[in-house]
């Protein structure tokens, strides 16, 4: 299943659920809730790698990063930022460092390298 929304595309393919932002947004809360719901119908209660790029992003509001580390965190197994411009990957280094994720969090400049990294928490389901 794929899911579109005006903020990001949404799938799950080899037991990672990727999430594309498009290009040129701004992410609000009410984007971000609408995301995050995508992602957890996705889901389906099970707890997955995920792959976000945000390159495309050119900025997130305060409400919507607290709600991404707060509720919008759920059923994160681990999480690869991708971001390969100097405004998204600002933004992931704040979040990552004013959030202290309760998950392995990192940030990447291409898709290749962050699914290395998320391989390692595959499991079969």
């Amino acid at each position: 299943m794929h899911i579109e929304n005006n903020f990001a595309s949404t799938w799950v393919k080899g037991g990672v659920l990727y999430s594309i932002y498009k290009e040129g947004i701004d992410i609000h809360l009410t984007a971000a809730k609408l995301i995050v719901e995508d992602r957890l119908k996705l889901q389906n209660g099970i707890a997955l790698p995920i792959l976000c790029d945000i390159r495309g992003v050119r900025k997130f509001d305060m409400a919507a990063k607290r709600y991404f580390s707060t509720d919008g965190s759920a059923l994160i197994k681990a999480l690869a930022l991708v971001s390969n411009n100097p405004v998204s990957e600002v933004y992931s280094k704040i979040y990552i460092k004013g959030n202290l994720p309760t998950v392995p969090m990192q940030i990447f400049d291409n898709e290749t390298e962050a699914l290395f990294f998320l391989n390692q928490f595959i499991e079969d389901i």
